[in-house]
């Protein structure tokens, strides 16, 4: 067994666990209502860490994420406020938010080899001011908290058949397609050649600009239509919306295997890791602890989750290391004989 998938394994046995635990101390828990809101949870910041995903498998870190989501959401509320278009016409231009600001990151990335940390969150910096700028404001120059009324906009935050809402609908056909193309396709053999070295992957004829300019307008996308769910899950939306998610997307990334490093990783780890933190989440609620404990709790798993990626890491190559010397031993027994 591979160790991703023992990973997994154990990360879907810790999940069942904990849901068991939770559910003995508050059966609340286990009801239908709360775990279909659960799995809208994940969904959230599943959607935004699938395109994170393969910024991180390439070897990056997008941490423009929450200022696309603020601006998209402002962006939004403009179009609901100020125009008549139908929601088929606004949104589409509304997801160019998250693509343009992909764009933005990727060709000063590639364009000027600046690192990704400082481009991506001079990013963050710009978009949560643009959002500021936009938003709807009264008389006094106060920002407005427009309460959404368009029942059409409202569709993407509601439920569907058996309560499932059509978030988690939008986050398991966003993941499989994605998992599809990373596994199936050339673009994602190009993205997973990149992020374990660059390099060599340029010799081999591979475009590792493109290759990074694709992943961080994806990753832009996925925060655009994130946006538009959580918007109209809250009838609602402020400037802040979306800053500070980074944490949560990043937990979810990295608990389901993907490394900073690059190179390693896939959806569905990152789909399992999206349930994990929110049935943390959702616990730390159920059980009624305060719910300043949740960036702690977060941040320990990051920080716990990184440790573990390093000592496997350093196993593994000390396995490596010990079966290269084994076989080298060997060699002059098999020439003698």
């Amino acid at each position: 067994m591979s160790s991703h998938a023992t990973r997994r394994l154990i990360l879907l046995s810790l999940l069942v666990l904990i849901a068991a635990v939770l559910t003995l101390m508050n059966p609340v828990f286990l009801t239908a209502g709360n775990l279909l809101k659960l799995l809208q949870e994940a969904s959230q910041t599943g959607i935004v860490a699938v395109g994170f995903t393969l910024v991180m498998i390439s070897a990056g870190i997008d941490m423009s994420i929450g200022g696309i989501i603020a601006l998209t959401a402002m962006v939004s509320i403009n179009f609901i406020s100020y125009t008549k278009l139908p929601v088929y016409v606004f949104v589409p231009l509304t997801l160019l938010v998250g693509v343009a600001a992909g764009f933005f990151n990727g060709f000063f990335i590639t364009r000027f080899k600046l690192p990704e940390f400082i481009v991506t969150l001079a990013t963050k910096g710009i978009l949560s001011g643009l959002a500021l700028v936009i938003a709807v404001k009264d008389s006094m120059g106060f920002v407005q908290n427009v309460y959404i009324q368009n029942e059409a906009y409202l569709w993407f935050g509601s439920s569907t058949f058996g309560g499932l809402y059509r978030t988690t609908i939008a986050f398991v056909l966003l993941g499989v397609g994605t998992q599809f193309f990373l596994k199936n396709t050339r673009g994602g053999t190009n993205i997973y050649a990149t992020g374990a070295n660059a390099s060599a992957a340029k010799l081999t004829g591979i475009s590792t600009e493109r290759t990074v300019m694709g992943v961080y307008v994806f990753s832009g996308f996925c925060a655009s239509l994130a946006a538009i769910f959580i918007s109209s899950r809250m009838m609602t939306a402020m400037p802040e919306l979306g800053i500070g998610s980074e944490m949560d997307v990043i937990a979810s990334v990295v608990i389901g295997g993907t490394t900073f490093a690059g190179g390693m990783g896939d959806i569905w780890g990152t789909m399992i890791g999206s349930v994990f933190l929110a049935l943390i989440k959702n616990g730390i609620l159920k059980l009624g602890i305060s719910p300043w404990i949740q960036p702690i709790v977060i941040g320990g798993i990051i920080v716990l989750t990184v440790i573990i990626d390093v000592w496997q890491k350093k196993l593994s190559d000390r396995l490596a290391t010990k079966s290269k010397l084994r076989k080298i031993a060997s060699a002059p027994g098999r020439r003698a004989a």
